[in-house]
């Protein structure tokens, strides 16, 4: 009885340490996320830069951009106020990969005009050297 007892123990506590594990990545990968749609709403360059990847790529409504090229879009918008919400998130966090989908509400204010646009998006994260970055990002305007 005893030799089936403790390999049953170790294999609930390597599950157990696994399901912690596995929340405490998905807090930090949505988090890594709000960061990101914070970064943009105040277009903090720098912070968007921290939070990607060296190969970051978004594809942006038919738009294939680079970081760079993705940060020059954004400059085009120096004088509209952005202001984003993000529902309905579904994620899926293993050790090093992370997904996430999700609906963001996006409204855009320029002096005397406010446009409000929806988008379903994704993204997907990566862990190096226990930092989570993301790596890809797409983004489709909702009609």
């Amino acid at each position: 009885m005893n030799r089936f007892l403790i390999p049953l123990m170790l294999l609930l506590f390597i599950g157990c340490k696994n399901h912690v594990d596995s929340r405490v990545n998905e807090k930090i990968v949505l988090d890594v996320l709000n960061e990101f749609v914070t970064s943009v709403e105040n277009k903090d360059y720098a912070k968007i830069d921290q939070l990607t990847h060296d190969d970051f790529v978004i594809y942006e409504n038919g738009s294939v951009w680079n970081l760079e090229r993705f940060s020059q879009a954004l400059e085009g918008y120096d004088s509209v106020k952005i202001s984003y919400t993000l529902e309905d998130i579904h994620s899926i966090v293993d050790h090093n990969t992370a997904h996430l989908q999700f609906i963001n509400k996006g409204m855009f204010t320029h002096p005397d005009t406010v446009v409000n646009l929806q988008f379903i998006e994704s993204a997907t994260l990566v862990r190096e050297n226990d930092i989570w970055l993301i790596k890809f990002y797409h983004s489709t305007h909702l009609k």
